[in-house]
């Protein structure tokens, strides 16, 4: 991947959430996960798979007999579908804390992990339960759940073992998530973040404007204006911003610097945090995208002959192995560079560009900020805000207070997840309803079930309209059945049992279309494929078992019902992480068979004992010929 416009200026080579760098001459020893040095509080380090960094002290904690324990068992959930951000372990280390000072508030407390009980676990999610949410004490038990089974097993009492591998279930239709915005209300923040965005093109646009008039010839300027030219200069020059003291009408202070007015000077070439959320905000709405990803856009990507921008984004939710997704987006027309999401990422890009100079981030974003804390000092004060954690939580409220069409509504707080919830919602209708057209960023039925499904306008229209689009693709699966059935006639299958058409081979033959030497191969199983007989000659088929639902060639018995039953249960499995359209093409002709065709025909006695005769192996496995995901069902 080439770099665009504007990062020739940061040094090579360059880091980026997720990948890698050079190492430094020499043999690296990073920190061990848990220590304690100078023999002081134990403390765990952590490093997350976007390199991003935390330390986690247990000082002031109760209980400094089970600090060790829950340290190691902090440290042992680092790691593949674990604990992977900042965000995640500090979820986890807010459990820690809490647990340990409420045990530690007991009149007995447990002076080692042995000595903990099923009763003070118990007594434990009583304290917490309060004011929590049937999903969120969920989440928290799950959390204390996979922090306790890191102990070793040997070293907690049995009836706490049982606790914390006991299976919870939560009610999925009643732990629905934020419902999105109102048209109007998701009118009103999209118009605000729109009106801030613009206002700080305008204010950088301006301090440039200044910058290269004096740089072009500075004779033009007078009073006020070269002595402002002169300053945007020397800050572009070297990034620094100068101090500024604070002026009394009677007097000058050079010891109270006027952090303010300092703040001032920088915001005419560089972002400051302050302008961070109206940017993320309006990324969010303009991209469909959700604010972890606006938050982590990558300085590299490549422009395609000047309409569209390649790059490569980051996808948290999809799982640790799967963060990176590679998106090509419209830039449009330079007087709609902010409607279109290449246009937004780059004017982001460029926004950015001479504050990433000097910050050197590997994200778009490059703020300044006041203060020498964190490194800063080296930069003179430029970061990328990201560089730690992913929050916005607190300046969401002040940016809202700053817009009067924000601030005056009644009980409202910005939240980006339901602005994207908006967005979803309203590209759903435009989409009269159907999925397949609507989704941006996630399958539809992501899109439906952690998305659409809690809004409560979604609710109103979806059982019409939503179900309407998940049938589509049943409704395809369904009439491509049909077809097939016309053409290779329908499924052979000879009912009763084995016995029975053992002894009258010639007629169970004849109900399906079969000679009777035919007949006792196939009942004798000397025919058998995966799920069905078969009529011909196996070695000359190279298909996937699964056509034999829709092969003329192909006939079902009792003795194939266990494999049939044991494949409907792993569909079934299938059906909740797959594309419905996906789960349709591949698998729809072996459902529908098998449900339609086949179960019917034998008797609930019958399909009782094949159920209890089903095989433990999984049989998706042990399928031949192409691939599924290559078959299309015609």
């Amino acid at each position: 991947m080439t770099s665009g416009p504007g990062t020739e200026m940061l040094p090579a080579p360059r880091t980026a959430p997720g990948r890698g760098t050079v190492q430094p001459e020499g043999t690296y020893e990073p920190p061990p996960a848990v220590g304690a040095p100078d023999d002081s509080a134990i403390v765990v380090h952590f490093t997350g798979k976007d390199h991003r960094t935390a330390v986690f002290s247990f000082e002031g904690l109760p209980l400094p007999e089970l600090h060790e324990d829950l340290a190691r068992a902090f440290a042992a959930r680092f790691g593949k579908n674990q604990l992977n951000t900042v965000a995640s372990t500090y979820g986890q280390w807010t459990v820690i804390q809490r647990l340990l000072r409420f045990l530690g508030s007991l009149p007995r407390p447990p002076r080692s992990m042995s000595r903990l009980t099923g009763a003070q676990l118990k007594r434990y999610r009583m304290h917490v339960q309060a004011g929590m949410t049937e999903r969120s004490l969920f989440e928290h038990f799950k959390l204390v759940q996979s922090l306790l089974r890191k102990i070793p097993a040997d070293e907690l009492r049995p009836e706490v073992l049982d606790a914390i591998w006991q299976v919870e279930r939560v009610d999925q239709r009643r732990a629905r998530g934020k419902p999105g915005y109102d048209d109007a209300t998701f009118h009103k923040i999209v118009t605000a973040a729109r009106s801030s965005v613009v206002d700080i093109y305008q204010r950088i646009r301006e301090g440039e404007r200044l910058l290269a008039r004096f740089e072009s010839d500075p004779t033009q300027l007078m009073g006020e204006e070269l002595d402002r030219g002169a300053e945007l200069a020397e800050i572009a020059r070297t990034g620094l911003i100068p101090h500024i003291p604070q002026i009394n009408e009677n007097w000058r202070s050079a010891n109270l610097p006027n952090t303010a007015a300092r703040l001032q000077t920088a915001r005419q070439l560089f972002l400051t945090h302050d302008d961070m959320v109206p940017l993320v905000v309006f990324g969010v709405a303009v991209t469909g995208r959700n604010g972890e990803t606006i938050k982590e856009l990558p300085v590299e990507h490549r422009l395609l002959d000047g309409q569209a921008v390649a790059l490569e984004i980051v996808k948290r939710r999809r799982g640790a192995d799967r963060w990176f997704e590679e998106v090509t987006w419209d830039v449009g027309r330079p007087s709609d560079r902010l409607k279109t999401a290449g246009g937004y990422y780059l004017f982001c890009e460029r926004l950015t560009r001479r504050g990433r100079q000097f910050s050197r981030s590997p994200l778009i974003w490059s703020v300044w900020t006041n203060g020498k804390m964190n490194g800063k000092d080296a930069t003179g004060g430029h970061k990328n805000p990201f560089d730690a954690r992913l929050n916005l939580t607190s300046t969401l409220t002040s940016w809202v207070k700053t817009r009067p069409e924000l601030r005056d509504l009644s009980d409202f707080s910005l939240d980006l997840n339901r602005l994207k919830t908006t967005l979803d919602r309203i590209n759903t209708r435009a989409a009269g309803g159907h999925l397949p057209s609507s989704t941006r960023s996630n399958t539809q039925d992501v899109l439906f079930r952690n998305y659409l499904a809690g809004d409560p306008d979604v609710q109103d229209w979806a059982e019409d309209v939503i179900t309407e689009a998940l049938e589509d693709a049943e409704d395809a699966a369904r009439t491509a059945y049909r077809q097939a059935r016309k053409a290779t006639g329908e499924l052979k299958v000879v009912t009763g049992s084995l016995d029975e058409a053992r002894r009258d081979a010639d007629a169970a033959g004849a109900s399906v279309g079969l000679d009777a030497d035919t007949a006792r191969e196939v009942l004798d199983g000397e025919r058998d494929t995966a799920f069905a007989a078969c009529t011909k000659t196996i070695d000359d088929c190279r298909d996937s078992f699964l056509t034999c639902f829709a092969c003329r060639n192909a006939v079902a018995t009792a003795s194939h019902l266990p494999a049939q039953l044991a494949l409907l249960d792993e569909l079934a499995d299938l059906w909740e992480g797959t594309d419905r359209d996906t789960w349709w093409r591949r698998f729809g002709q072996a459902w529908l068979a098998i449900n339609e065709d086949i179960l019917p025909r034998f008797t609930p006695q019958e399909r009782a004992a094949a159920e209890a005769a089903k095989p433990a192996d999984r049989v998706l496995p042990l399928l031949e010929g192409p691939s599924e995901e290559d078959i299309t069902w015609v």
